[in-house]
């Protein structure tokens, strides 16, 4: 695709370079501009309508990213043409946007960027005002899609629900993973409030698969569901994981001999709840798909594993209070009693006393590192909040400093665990 500018080919840098150029702009939460864009871009019929790709949409506070990669897994080993679309990216940003179970390629990303910046620079006088990152990477989603003659699309919310850019669509079957307290600038600082806002994503008559999550928050979805007319499949009542034959039950049939490939004690929640969607949606075909998708299925940063100069090195992107609590039970179930020494940092927003604390116990010594991001919390700042929670802890002036710094200071059965932001994760991902 040429850019009209130069009368050149954009090349993958140069999209990557427009995108970042959009972020300042931040989240816009609200549909209507993206419904324009849409129009004006001519994607309606790549948002569901019959024909088009159609769409498994997942909200939640935890879990998302694993339901979604799950769901993505599950489709792909069915036999269909199938895309996905994840939020955040950690490693690569071409994770976002998926074909089958690979990264879109940089010059499509480019090509689809060019041809789309017309359409773009079109709000930038107009009421709706300017078109944001996150919108112009989701409409790259349906344009390439619509490109590769996607039948099925798993997609990831990014922020929220009721009003997120990929909320355009009218999917086949809506998941609602967890509700925890995260983005409560945004979302609300209760969890019916943020439930409220996940449920958003939920329409009328379209079946909605709903996680484990409190009492307050599961009363506001199912009423908001009751409202639209859309069958509800609840966690522990009409969808269950049955232990003894790693079975996932529904209200359509029983799915036995499913092995989550995504490590972590929350897995087999996730999973149920990506196999209840496709039961829901109509989109199973199988139970050799379901067996091989479950156990196919990964994405980086949940409870990664990695050897790293003779140590254990887990990469997980935890970053609220429940998010703690899952890593903290996979850490025990994974390793027992071995004690951790913590390479992190978090985000601007986030309360790291609250997400510290249910590591503390396990935790020997704490190395605080930079983080390249606008909103990340500075190296002393992080250092003088967590101090009184971890006496043995120090700054570093890289990543790669203090990830090499924990792993001297390891002891032969100690862990060096990497966490409190997915950007932290995808920095060292990316080094080891």
């Amino acid at each position: 695709m040429v850019t009209q500018a130069t009368g050149k080919a954009m090349t993958y840098e140069e999209a990557l370079a427009y995108l970042a150029a959009l972020e300042p702009r931040g989240w816009r939460l609200g549909l209507d501009r993206m419904q324009e864009f849409v129009r004006r871009a001519g994607l309606e019929d790549s948002i569901g309508a019959a024909g088009g790709p159609q769409f498994i949409q997942v909200a939640g506070t935890n879990g998302k990213g694993s339901t979604t990669a799950f769901i993505q897994s599950l489709l792909v080993e069915s036999g269909y043409r199938t895309g996905a679309y994840f939020s955040p990216y950690v490693v690569d940003p071409r994770e976002r946007v998926q074909f089958g179970l690979e990264l879109i390629p940089k010059q499509d990303l480019a090509d689809i960027t060019a041809a789309l910046i017309p359409t773009v620079e079109s709000f930038s006088e107009s009421d709706f005002g300017g078109i944001t990152e996150f919108e112009l990477k989701t409409a790259i989603g349906f344009q390439y899609w619509k490109q590769k003659r996607c039948e099925w699309v798993a997609l990831e919310v990014g922020l929220g629900g009721r009003l997120d850019a990929t909320t355009v669509v009218t999917p086949r079957a809506s998941v609602i993973v967890s509700i925890g307290l995260d983005h409560m600038h945004i979302l609300g600082n209760t969890r019916a409030k943020i439930a409220y806002e996940k449920a958003g994503i939920i329409k009328p008559g379209v079946p909605v698969i709903v996680g484990q999550m409190p009492e307050e928050a599961e009363s506001v979805i199912l009423e908001v569901a009751a409202e639209a007319g859309a069958p509800a499949w609840r966690w522990g009542r009409e969808i269950k994981w049955i232990e003894e034959s790693c079975a996932v039950e529904t209200p359509s049939r029983l799915h036995v001999g499913l092995y989550p490939g995504i490590p972590g004690t929350a897995q087999k929640h996730n999973l149920t709840l990506a196999v209840a969607s496709m039961d829901a949606s109509g989109a199973y075909k199988d139970e050799p798909s379901l067996i091989q998708g479950a156990v196919n299925a990964s994405i980086p940063g949940r409870f990664q594993e990695i050897e790293y100069k003779g140590r254990t090195v887990v990469l997980d992107g935890a970053h609220n209070p429940d998010a703690a609590a899952v890593l903290s039970a996979s850490l025990d179930a994974r390793f027992g009693d071995r004690k951790v020494v913590l390479v992190t940092n978090m985000l601007a927003g986030h309360e790291p006393g609250t997400f510290f604390r249910v590591l503390m116990d396990r935790v020997k010594s704490v190395h605080v590192v930079p983080v390249d991001f606008h909103r990340a919390t500075s190296v002393d700042k992080m250092v003088a909040e967590l101090k009184p929670l971890f006496p043995k802890i120090q700054g570093h002036q890289t990543p790669t400093e203090g990830l090499d710094a924990a792993v001297e200071q390891a002891g032969t059965n100690d862990i060096v665990l990497v966490t409190g932001t997915f950007y932290l994760v995808g920095e060292l991902l990316r080094v080891l």
